[in-house]
């Protein structure tokens, strides 16, 4: 699989956040491994059951924040796959490693950590009339 296909997969996830769509969600995530996620400021959770749960409270409520994910960096490791990038929430900027495996021929999130950079972005700079 090329690194076009594992950038798609990672669009995929961060497509079915924007959306709120569990379903989408459940099938992007590995189901013949043991599936990581740490959400920022929390601890691990290990496997699928207790992952999926994290993200149904999250897809579920409607005050949960709206992600924009740049600068993505996809890099191969035969049967898996790593996409690095930046989630823009607002002006805070997170920092995310998205892990993939291939499954039957697709690639499945394996892995998903994010955490806060430290620096949010400056706010636009407003609109001067200079006349």
């Amino acid at each position: 699989m090329s690194e076009k296909a594992l950038l798609a997969a990672n669009s995929e996830f961060y497509r079915a956040f924007r959306d709120r769509d569990y379903e989408q969600m459940d099938a992007l995530w590995a189901k013949e491994s043991i599936v990581v996620c740490i959400h920022p400021g929390a601890p691990a959770l290990y496997g699928r059951g207790p992952v999926l749960a994290s993200w149904r409270a999250i897809l579920s409520n409607p005050d949960s924040p709206r992600i924009q994910c740049v600068n993505e960096q996809a890099t191969l490791f035969g049967e898996a796959g790593m996409v690095t990038c930046v989630e823009r929430v607002g002006r805070t900027r997170v920092a995310a490693t998205n892990l993939f495996v291939l499954e039957r021929g697709s690639w499945r999130m394996l892995h998903h950590h994010a955490s806060p950079i430290g620096v949010d972005e400056p706010d636009p700079s407003p609109n001067r009339n200079l006349n």
